[in-house]
């Protein structure tokens, strides 16, 4: 497992290998400053799974997801997808829920209620 923290100390980041998959976890907030680590993360992160298994980005101690992130995730989500490795979000919270379904995001990106439930095979999103 490794962690880093943004510059700006606003966002922590655990990087962790489960089986072929790779889960991120954040904590913090996602912003325009916080941006760019975690892009870093989320590309190393498709670069170590092994495809076909997913990333999974867990958003559930996100305080804070500026709509930025939205992009980050279409993304990040494009890349995953050309590596054959699916992108899977966690978001339980409002504080990421809402822009997701604000932007029409929830319906394009698979969201789970959970880090197991998005590593269970076969599962569907919640």
């Amino acid at each position: 497992m490794s962690g880093s923290t943004s510059a700006d100390g606003l966002l922590t980041i655990r990087r962790e290998t489960r089986g072929a998959a790779v889960v991120v976890h954040v904590a913090g907030e996602v912003d325009f400053s916080s941006l760019a680590h975690l892009q870093d993360e989320l590309n190393t992160a498709v670069t170590v799974a092994s495809p076909p298994a997913p990333v999974v980005l867990d958003l559930q101690e996100v305080g804070f997801f500026g709509w930025c992130g939205l992009t980050l995730l279409v993304n990040s989500d494009d890349r995953c997808t050309r590596n054959h490795t699916p992108l899977r979000v966690v978001a339980a919270s409002g504080t990421v829920l809402q822009p997701l379904k604000l932007a029409g995001l929830d319906r394009v990106l698979p969201v789970y209620a959970s880090v197991s439930e998005a590593l269970a095979p076969s599962t569907s999103p919640a």
